[in-house]
């Protein structure tokens, strides 16, 4: 038995920028974080059986690869070798479709799992690598390469991605100090609805595409990058409040990106935080729906009581310094 477990991540700058459209011709910077909630994979044989076995948010016996529905743990099998008589099932301790990275998390745990089944150790960098490669080149997901990063990594980084799509990856010059300020001044709020991030992913593909919008589009970007660069510096410098206040900035310059991206809840529930002592904030992930992320200096209890009055749902969390990891092998 082999227990896999990957972190989900939150976006702190520049994201985006990672995107294919926009990354193969200018190059993408951003800044991630791996938090305290993760994927689980648990792995088995069948020992008496020769067919697979897969549980996750739906069961499946399948007796051919082939016939396995859920895309990513079919190719995971694939490019891993394994034909036959395994289990597999997942866990999670958010859910699916809320704009944490869920998906690359829940492949990159997979992956690992099951190259450690083979007996097998891999990089950080192949397990990410591997799992972009699966969800973008295999799969044509509208995605690009932080989630499947600041999963196998975890950690504060800064990720650079080369027109070539080759990652650098670099850690935050963070003290602990200004750690711990930073877990304690990101507020997150479940909006109680998810996304396809795709959906909103692939609006934003289909508008930079679109001759009339290519230049406004790849300008948004050019900002948003800039805005990732001074994210970084804020953060190495220990100026958290200025920090917060670029959230704010990379928001007003998000939403218009895709009409997708807010709506008249969140924009209502973004006016009410700010109205009461947060300095920024935004969607996470694609847009659209899943968690809200606001930096507040003072007045934390205020502005928790008035959204959850709203009905959204605290979720406190530390960041993750393990990225990947096996659990339990047995």
């Amino acid at each position: 038995m082999i227990i896999s477990r990957a972190p989900l991540r939150i976006s702190l700058g520049g994201g985006g920028t990672d995107l294919p459209f926009y990354a193969d011709k200018f190059g993408g910077s951003l800044v991630t974080a791996s938090i305290n909630r993760h994927i689980y994979i648990m792995i088995g044989p069948r020992r008496v059986e020769k067919n697979i076995k897969l549980n996750y948010s739906q069961t499946e016996v399948v007796d051919k690869i082939d016939d396995i529905a859920h895309p990513l743990i079919r190719e995971a099998l694939k490019l891993t070798g394994i034909k036959e008589g395994i289990e597999i099932h997942s866990m999670s301790d958010l859910t699916s479709g809320s704009g944490l990275g869920s998906s690359s998390a829940f492949l990159v745990a997979l992956l690992n799992g099951l190259h450690h089944y083979n007996g097998e150790t891999v990089s950080r960098y192949k397990l990410a690598e591997d799992a972009s490669h699966i969800t973008m080149d295999i799969l044509k997901e509208p995605c690009g390469k932080q989630d499947q990063y600041a999963s196998a990594f975890g950690n504060l980084v800064h990720l650079k991605i080369a027109t070539n799509g080759k990652v650098t990856v670099t850690p935050i010059n963070i003290s602990h100090e200004n750690i711990k300020k930073l877990e304690k001044n990101l507020m997150m709020f479940y909006t109680g609805f998810t996304r396809s991030a795709s959906d909103v992913l692939g609006d934003q593909k289909k508008r930079s595409e679109d001759k009339k919008n290519e230049a406004d589009m790849y300008n948004y970007y050019h900002e948003i990058k800039k805005i990732g660069e001074q994210s970084k510096k804020c953060l190495e410098k220990g100026n958290l409040t200025r920090f917060g206040e670029w959230m704010n900035i990379h928001w007003e310059l998000k939403k218009n990106l895709s009409n997708k991206m807010s709506n008249g809840k969140i924009d209502e529930w973004y006016t009410l935080a700010m109205q009461n002592g947060a300095l920024g904030g935004k969607i996470i992930g694609a847009g659209g729906g899943g968690f809200l992320l606001f930096y507040v200096d003072n007045n934390h209890e205020k502005v928790k009581q008035v959204l959850e009055k709203e009905g959204l749902v605290y979720t406190p969390f530390k960041f993750d310094f393990e990225g990947a990891r096996i659990i339990y092998h047995e």
